[in-house]
Order: C-alpha cells, then sequence, then structure tokens
C-alpha cells in the first residue's frame, strides 16, 4: 500500500503522450526519455527499458506503444496496434511480448479508440496463447480517448461568406492528404469558387513513406500546384501559430490515406473548426457527416477495408494509378461537399457541434481525472 499523497507517475517523452496521457494530474508526473531499440535494429519497436534511476524513485509506469522491460508495474496506452512487432513476425518475439502483457507488471492496456480496441482484439484471436491468456488481456484492456485543453466556447470565429480559409496541417505530405488538397486548390480555382488553400507541411512524399508512390517524379503535377493564387505554403509554423490558423479557417482537411486518429482533427474541432476526413481509422468515432464535418469514403487497396499496399510494389505504374485515382475521388467529392453549404447558420451549426463534440470526447480535465483514479486502483489505493 503507498501511503504518500502524491503518486511518482514515470512517462516517456514524444508527441503522442502529449495527447494521451494526463494534462493536469494531482500526481507527479516524470517525462524521461527512453532507449528506442528500432533505431537499433530494425523490428524491435516493441518495447524499451528506461533509465534505472529514474523507474527506481518511480511508482508506475505510465508507458505509450512500447512496453518497459523495467522491473516496475505500469500501465500502457497505444494507438493502434500493441504488441507491435512490425517487420519482425517471428513467433518467439510475438510471444515474449504478450508475456510481458500478461505479465502482473502490467495492470491495464489502454488503447486511445474504438479502433485501437478493435485492433488489439483482432490480433489477440489470430495469436498463439491460450483462452485464459486471451481471457486475461482482454480483462486488461480499456479505452481513453485522447485529450487537450477544450476552450470556452467563441462565437466569434468564420461565417460562411466571402473568402473560405481550409487548411491542412501534416508534414507527411502525401500520406495525410496533401495531393488532394492541391488538387481541391485546382478544382477550385478553375470554377471559380472563392476557396483559399493554407497549407503547413514539409512536404515529406514517397521514400520510405509505406503509404505513398515511392518515385519521386509522380508528385511532380502535385507540388506544382503550390504556385496557385489560391494556395498559402508554409514549411513550418510553431504550434500557437497553427492553433490560430485553425481558429482562423472555415474547415481542416484531413483526407488521410492512413491516419491511427489524427490529432489535428482534435486540435481543429477544440477551436469549433469542423474537419473535412476521409472515414478511416478513428475518425469515423467523432466525425459524423454534415453534423461537425464531413467525411469521405476511405483509400483502399485490392483487398482490403483500408489502404494497405505491398511495399516493395509502391513504384508499379498500377500503384501510382490506383493513388492518384483516390486522389482525383477525393478532391472531387471533398469540393462537392463544400458547395452543400447554402446558407451562414448551416455552417454555424457545424461550428458548435465541432466544439460541442471536442468537448464531449476530448476534455483534458475528464481524461485527467481518469488516469488518477486509474493509477490509484492499480497502485492498491482504493
Amino acid at each position: 500500500m503507498v501511503n504518500r499523497s502524491k503518486l511518482n507517475i514515470l512517462a516517456p517523452v514524444g508527441y503522442p503522450w502529449d495527447f494521451s496521457g494526463p494534462r493536469h494530474s494531482k500526481n507527479n508526473v516524470k517525462r524521461k526519455r527512453f532507449v528506442p531499440f528500432n533505431r537499433i535494429r530494425g523490428g524491435l519497436d516493441g518495447f524499451t527499458v528506461f533509465n534505472p534511476v529514474d523507474t527506481w524513485s518511480s511508482d508506475l509506469i505510465h508507458a505509450f506503444n512500447r512496453i518497459p522491460l523495467n522491473a516496475k508495474r505500469f500501465v500502457i496506452g497505444y494507438e493502434s496496434h500493441l504488441p507491435r512487432f512490425f517487420g519482425n513476425h517471428s513467433g518467439s518475439y510475438e510471444k515474449f511480448l504478450y508475456g510481458q502483457l500478461l505479465s502482473k507488471r502490467c495492470k491495464k492496456i489502454v488503447g486511445i479508440s474504438r479502433y485501437a480496441q478493435n485492433n488489439f482484439i483482432e490480433a489477440l484471436d489470430n495469436a498463439d496463447l491460450k483462452d485464459e491468456e486471451r481471457s486475461l488481456l482482454r480483462g486488461k484492456l480499456d479505452i481513453r480517448y485522447p485529450n487537450m485543453d477544450i476552450p470556452e466556447w467563441n462565437n466569434h470565429g468564420p461565417v460562411w461568406e466571402g473568402e473560405i480559409n481550409l487548411t491542412f496541417v501534416g508534414n507527411h505530405f502525401s500520406r495525410k492528404g496533401g495531393c488532394t488538397v492541391l488538387r481541391m486548390a485546382e478544382l477550385a480555382f478553375e470554377q471559380k469558387l472563392p476557396y483559399v488553400f493554407n497549407i503547413v507541411s514539409a512536404l515529406q512524399c514517397g521514400g520510405s513513406i509505406w503509404t505513398d508512390p515511392s518515385r519521386e517524379e509522380f508528385y511532380t503535377p502535385y507540388l506544382r500546384l503550390l504556385s496557385l493564387p489560391n494556395v498559402r505554403h508554409h514549411k513550418t509554423l510553431p504550434n500557437p501559430e497553427v492553433m490560430k490558423l485553425l481558429e482562423r479557417s472555415h474547415f481542416s482537411l484531413l483526407t488521410t490515406f492512413a491516419d491511427t486518429f489524427g490529432y489535428s482533427a482534435i486540435e481543429s474541432m477544440a477551436k469549433g473548426t469542423p474537419v473535412i476526413c476521409t472515414n478511416q481509422g478513428a475518425l469515423p468515432e467523432f466525425i459524423s457527416d454534415g453534423v461537425n464535418g464531413f467525411s469521405l469514403a476511405p483509400a483502399t487497396t485490392q483487398g482490403a477495408p483500408d489502404w494497405r499496399p505491398d511495399f516493395n510494389s509502391r513504384g508499379n505504374a498500377d500503384f501510382e494509378q490506383l493513388f492518384a485515382g483516390n486522389v482525383e475521388r477525393l478532391a472531387t467529392g471533398a469540393v462537392k461537399k463544400l458547395t452543400q453549404i447554402t446558407n451562414p447558420d448551416q455552417y454555424a451549426n457545424m461550428r458548435k457541434a465541432a466544439h460541442n463534440t471536442a468537448k464531449d470526447f476530448f476534455d483534458a480535465n475528464t481524461a485527467s481525472a481518469y488516469w488518477d483514479e486509474l493509477y490509484n486502483v492499480v497502485l492498491d489505493r482504493k
């Protein structure tokens, strides 16, 4: 039994934990670096180790994605799959990782969405485990959505008249839907629609990004569209500036080919800015078409419900044609959705609904109370 008033919680640094962990914990949360084993050897992304000194002075580890091997009790959040054995499908490695989750050290497994929960259960059904082991792991499973500080509702945002601002944020430009956004800009320019497209991206395309056509030349026709008069490109902006841009925008754009969640959608809706997205990953769980945003049918590869290309076939002409076809479909569909807004009141209702969704799903205070309660429970403080 732990008797001190505040617990010492050890957690990793990194962008995903910023959204998934408690922002306003009543306990002492120490953010520390961990050993990135996947950088030492590919395929070892499933576990990690913290500095023993940091671990020794902690009551509990709150990990994310990577299972901590330190001899300390832990809870672990994850965004898509757990355990992670991407690129390492040996049975012994998978068994080892599941063994860590089955151990008494692992107190809770928390997916950030129902999408994540379903992936975990599907993997369990296919894993080399006993029925009682599957039952034990299901009993440890829970869901807690990401969180951020949601400002109070401000009804002084943009109205649906004059210049309409649409904003895309994402360094993985092609994967996140940047080619679609540029094609939308071209269609809007041709149709003389009053849409202006703000793009915040380092324009990372192709290469080793698993979703993308690998040939650099494939992107040339799209990237030329950055010079259109209705496109404003920023290679990078500080996060406070991104948040101001989202607040001034009529919609944010996440026409992504593959995302586990899409944190930019949360940041957008927190400001009352609806989202135009593809209906994939966790996005359908909180974006309702025509209510707090617009959704489009996801990009798919043959025989799959979503985008799962063969990594070694991404340079093929057939794959490039499939990718380009999806870009065209998504761009045409998104522009059509926007033209369905016929009056300012319709848009104002979407803004209010977007903010309400952010408050209901992603409020930081509610999430912090959940995590503090969980820490108490797993450490027998209740």
